[in-house]
């Protein structure tokens, strides 16, 4: 005769909706643009999961709570000025590689335990062969230091590169902090080499050399940082040649060689809208060796300047700015009511300078 199972074991055990929610729930703080679409399929499959309101919030918890905290330290650790990120996944921005890392300790933590967790009766006589191997709690260790040196970036010369005053720059490490500053004139050479791997995939290795022979160097999987170092080479003024990238196919890019200059950009652009009576005027010009510009617009309603911040410019033209928080009080007449104006954004704009103008989103500047 079968044993029945009681109906009480039958009503706690899981379905297979509440496993498929309770793995993706688990599985998503260990990826990053993924973890977020298996955070959200986690979430929905728990409405109708046959887990109590305790498991279940258990679970979502898992699933957002590394990555609700790190938006929080992305925006405590982002860069005041400019900065031009050639590793972008690192402690201070990645939450996966932090939970993989601690995944990893824990478990070389165990490994380190795991004798001590089944040591033998004291009393129990000793038998040939049961003496403790150390590889186990050697290798623990190795794991735990592998964890140590992938989370701290230990094997990384830097992260990115930060402005650090006019005409300076710094590379800027998420654990150390700035390893090494240098203008213009101390920069030898930044060299940027595309690596091919037989398993499939390309990583790219960036060295940049200083004078007196100092040299750093990261190798990254992102291919982001080829357009970031183009972008640094152009925004930095840097003398022609500074900066190579080769790849494997195709010919190799060398800052400068394309003739255009942040020089080319210095001056004022115009647009004038007779329909609304209102003129925009962009201004740009160097300092510190880079570009720095001002937007000026005046309309019936008045007159106000903003000042284009962080200015990132590349070898093609095109550049991007983040705008200057603009608040105007403006009042029509006395004993009218007093009206205000508020203008700020976190995304960046972006514009491009064309042969005698520029272009910011659809509207035509002509340089005067």
């Amino acid at each position: 005769m079968q044993a029945q199972v009681p109906p009480s074991v039958q009503a706690t055990r899981p379905d297979g909706r509440s496993l498929a929610a309770a793995s993706l729930c688990v599985m998503a703080p260990f990826f990053d643009l993924l973890g977020w679409l298996l955070a959200i399929a986690g979430i929905v499959l728990l409405r109708r999961a046959s887990f109590s309101r305790t498991a279940k919030l258990l679970l979502v918890t898992i699933a957002l709570a590394p990555k609700i905290l790190f938006i929080g330290v992305r925006a405590l650790t982002s860069p005041q000025g400019l900065s031009f990120a050639i590793e972008p996944r690192n402690l201070a921005t990645t939450s996966s590689l932090w939970v993989w890392c601690i995944g990893l300790m824990a478990f070389g933590v165990y490994l380190v335990r795991m004798p001590r967790l089944r040591a033998p009766n004291p009393n129990a006589p000793i038998e040939p062969g049961s003496r403790r191997s150390p590889l186990i709690p050697a290798l623990g260790f190795l794991l735990m230091a592998v964890a140590l040196v992938v989370l701290l970036g230990f094997m990384d010369g830097f992260h990115r590169i930060d402005e650090a005053g006019p005409g300076r720059w710094a590379l800027r490490h998420a654990a150390r902090g700035n390893v090494a500053e240098f203008d213009g004139s101390e920069l030898a050479s930044i060299d940027a080499t595309e690596n091919h791997s037989s398993r499939g995939g390309s990583s790219y290795t960036v060295r940049v050399a200083l004078a007196g022979g100092r040299s750093y160097e990261v190798t990254t999987k992102s291919s982001d940082a080829l357009g970031e170092l183009r972008k640094f080479a152009t925004t930095a003024n840097l003398p022609k040649g500074k900066v190579r990238i080769l790849r494997r196919r195709g010919s190799p890019w060398i800052s400068g060689a394309s003739g255009f200059s942040a020089e080319d950009c210095v001056g004022t652009y115009e647009l004038v809208d007779a329909r609304n009576r209102s003129r925009s005027t962009f201004e740009f010009w160097l300092a510190g060796g880079r570009l720095s510009g001002k937007e000026t617009v005046a309309d019936p309603q008045g007159r106000h300047v903003r000042t284009l911040r962080n200015i990132r410019l590349s070898d093609s033209g095109d550049f991007e700015f983040q705008p200057a928080t603009f608040v105007e009080a403006s009042q029509q007449g006395k004993g009218e009511n007093l009206s205000l104006s508020f203008r700020w954004s976190s995304q960046p704009e972006t514009g491009r300078f064309v042969r005698n103008g520029l272009q910011v989103g659809l509207q035509k500047y002509t340089k005067q």
